[in-house]
């Protein structure tokens, strides 16, 4: 066999592949079905909701446009790079899982980074609001450039309470203290009205 057709057929096989994967990852089983994140699945599709997934999930059935809560949403990689990297990734860990190397990674080997979360939410962190005007967070002006990820805050699997809009005190107070040292002084913890939005 010539060498363009042995290049060729490899690229169609690896396009077939990626096609075939990327059509499959429309349904959360498939990534359970190799990732081993049973429990996480039922924590987003629960109803009543107990983490921030599940608030993405149950607004598919409200959205017009469908808002496709799926894993994938958010674990795609974000622009060309991003997306390249999670998709080698995926390759080795099939290509792992097929040889019987079915090792469950204990962390995000490819972390979320800001653009997962702004994809959709850019416009609700566009703050242009002083401090007289509002107390919530991503609507400060002076909040809009700190060197802080939505991760830092937003803990997407953590279970917590809706009525905190789903942030967690313990995640919060650090990243707020790090530049108002008197936060939590007073014996209070954000509210989701208040500082937290």
């Amino acid at each position: 066999m010539r060498p363009w057709r042995a290049i060729l057929a490899f690229a169609a096989l690896g396009t077939l592949a990626v096609a075939t994967v990327k059509k499959l990852d429309e349904d959360n089983r498939f990534c359970v079905s190799c990732h081993l994140h049973e429990d996480l699945l039922r924590d987003m599709t629960a109803n009543p909701g107990v983490a921030l997934t599940s608030a993405h999930f149950a607004a598919a059935a409200h959205e017009p446009k469908g808002h496709p809560e799926r894993c994938f949403t958010c674990h795609s990689g974000e622009g060309v790079v991003g997306w390249t990297q999670v998709t080698v990734l995926s390759a080795w860990d099939a290509a792992r899982w097929v040889a019987g190397d079915r090792d469950e990674p204990t962390h995000m080997r490819l972390p979320l980074t800001d653009g997962a979360c702004l994809k959709c939410h850019a416009q609700d962190v566009r703050g242009s609001k002083t401090s007289e005007e509002t107390e919530a967070f991503h609507q400060l002006t002076d909040h809009r450039s700190l060197p802080m990820k939505c991760i830092d805050c937003h803990s997407a699997h953590r279970h917590g309470e809706a009525r905190k809009t789903w942030l967690d005190n313990s995640r919060v107070a650090p990243q707020c203290m790090r530049c108002h040292k008197d936060f939590g002084s007073g014996g209070g913890e954000p509210e989701s009205g208040t500082g937290m939005q």
